[in-house]
C-alpha cells in the first residue's frame, strides 16, 4: 500500500506541473472562453480531459512499443496536431474586437459553436498533440512495470483524466468569470491574435520538430 501511494504522488506531481505548464491545450481554452463564455470553455475542457485517456491507456498498458514498431503514428500525430494548431491560429489572427465602442458586446462575426463542437475541438486538440502522448508515455513507462496491478494502472489513469479536465474547467471558469471576462474583452482580439501567433509558433516548431 506505501508503495502504491508513492507512485501515486510521484504520478500527480509530474502529471501537476505537466498539465500547468502552459501549452496548446492552455491557449485554445483561453481562446475558447474569451470569444464563447464559461460553457464553451468548460466544453473544450472536457473534451482535453477526454483526449488524455488515449494517451493514458497507451502508456499504463505498455503500447509504447507501437511507437518503434510503427514510426508513421508518431509522424502522424505531429502533422495532424500541427495542421488542427495552425488552423485555429490563423482563425485567432482574423479576430476582430467583441466590445463596441458603447462597451456592448460587438455583433459576433460566427455563430458560438455548440457544446459538441468546442467538446470535439478539445479532444482534437489534445489527441494530436504528439508532445502530450509522448510526456504520458514516459511517465506511465518512469513508474508502471510488469508487476504493477491493473487496478493501481487504471486509478492513475482515470486520476490523470479527471485532474486535467478539471484544471483546464477551472481555467476556462476562471477566464469566463464575468468580472474578469468583461475586463478581457476589452483587450480580447489582442489577445486572441496574441494567442493565435503563440498556436502558429507551436503548429510550426511542432511540425518541423524543434
Amino acid at each position: 500500500m506505501t508503495e502504491a501511494w508513492a507512485i501515486f504522488g510521484a504520478v500527480a506531481l509530474a502529471h501537476a506541473l505537466g498539465v500547468s505548464s502552459p501549452g496548446p491545450d492552455f491557449a485554445v481554452i483561453v481562446r475558447q472562453t474569451l470569444a464563447h463564455g464559461r460553457g464553451i470553455g468548460v466544453a473544450t475542457a472536457l473534451g482535453i480531459g477526454s483526449g488524455i485517456l488515449f494517451h493514458v491507456s497507451w502508456g499504463m498498458f505498455g503500447l509504447g512499443w507501437a511507437v518503434e514498431r510503427f514510426p508513421g503514428l508518431l509522424d502522424g500525430l505531429r502533422y495532424g496536431g500541427a495542421a488542427v494548431l495552425l488552423w485555429i491560429g490563423l482563425k485567432a489572427l482574423r479576430s476582430q474586437p467583441m466590445l463596441a465602442r458603447s462597451g456592448e458586446l460587438a455583433p459576433a462575426a460566427a455563430p458560438a459553436p455548440s457544446a459538441a463542437r468546442a467538446y470535439g475541438l478539445g479532444l482534437a486538440t489534445n489527441l494530436l498533440n504528439a508532445k502530450a502522448f509522448l510526456f504520458f508515455v514516459a511517465l506511465c513507462s518512469s513508474v508502471v512495470t510488469a508487476g504493477t496491478p491493473a487496478l493501481l494502472r487504471v486509478v492513475l489513469g482515470l486520476w490523470m483524466v479527471v485532474a486535467t479536465a478539471a484544471y483546464f474547467s477551472f481555467v476556462a471558469w476562471t477566464v469566463g468569470h464575468p468580472a474578469v471576462r468583461r475586463r478581457l474583452l476589452a483587450h480580447a482580439h489582442r489577445i486572441d491574435r496574441a494567442m493565435g501567433a503563440l498556436l502558429i509558433g507551436l503548429a510550426l516548431a511542432i511540425a518541423f520538430g524543434f
